[in-house]
């Protein structure tokens, strides 16, 4: 926002951002003094006041926006807020008084599961996705092949059409249906998986991961996010969301 700063705020545009009506609607709310702080009617809806305000809003409490939520994106869910063809998008994963104020910070492919960030911060979204932060996106794969030589690839380099890509191999196993089934959820049984891998990026671009384990001789069968720099999805539930800690989003900050 020209001339905002991430500490002061007007106020009418901290309660148009906290998701409580259009401007007008809060400046009417504001001049009739239905807007509290600590029990002194605030009138002026230029007034600049911080961001973290705890305000009374025609009687109704309003906190802070939280800064980053995370989100579980299901299979096949699109990452996109509206969809002209009215495929399941993201466009009612938030709660309605949040939908105007967040984003997602970059996208999942519909084909693919787990950990999705929302932002109501514009400087952190740019932060988080900045390629020089280098901040590690962890996942889980399902392969079709499990090459001898498929950690060594990953790690060195492995050519594709958009560049070399590089991944970090964390844990490599052969796939046990007995064992693991559970994360072939939505696929189907008829494929035949050989390996499931966990590995690390630091880059975020379109279809990385499918594209250097496909060129690796590991076609992917199912692919699944499961941390953000220092956000874990853990036992979140496909469909769910939770606030991220001031704690957690201060460390992703710290990463220069």
């Amino acid at each position: 926002m020209s001339g905002e700063t991430s500490e002061r705020l007007r106020l009418d545009r901290l309660l148009v951002s906290r998701g409580l009506g259009g401007r007008r609607d809060v400046q009417r709310l504001i001049r009739r003094g239905y807007v509290i702080l600590e029990g002194d009617e605030l009138r002026d809806p230029s007034q600049r006041v911080s961001i973290d305000l705890s305000l009374v809003v025609d009687g109704e409490l309003s906190e802070p926006l939280p800064s980053l939520i995370v989100y579980h994106k299901p299979l096949h869910q699109l990452c996109t807020l509206r969809d002209p063809w009215g495929r399941s998008g993201l466009d009612h994963v938030l709660p309605l008084k949040w939908r105007e104020s967040f984003h997602p910070v970059g996208r999942l492919d519909a084909d693919t599961t787990g950990l999705l960030l929302f932002s109501s911060d514009g400087h952190l979204t740019q932060h988080l996705l900045h390629p020089k932060r280098k901040l590690t996106r962890r996942y889980r794969a399902v392969i079709q092949a499990l090459p001898d030589n498929l950690r060594a690839q990953l790690q060195s380099g492995v050519k594709t059409q958009s560049g070399v890509f590089q991944a970090t191999v964390e844990e490599l196993l052969p796939f046990l249906i007995e064992e693991h089934d559970h994360f072939m959820e939505g696929y189907s049984p008829d494929h035949k998986a050989e390996g499931l891998i966990w590995l690390s990026v630091t880059e975020g671009k379109h279809r990385m991961v499918r594209r250097m384990l496909h060129n690796a001789g590991a076609s992917v069968l199912a692919l699944h996010r499961e941390k953000y720099g220092q956000v874990e999805l853990g036992d979140l539930a496909p469909g769910e969301y939770r606030i991220v800690e001031p704690q957690t989003i201060q460390a992703l900050r710290s990463k220069t």
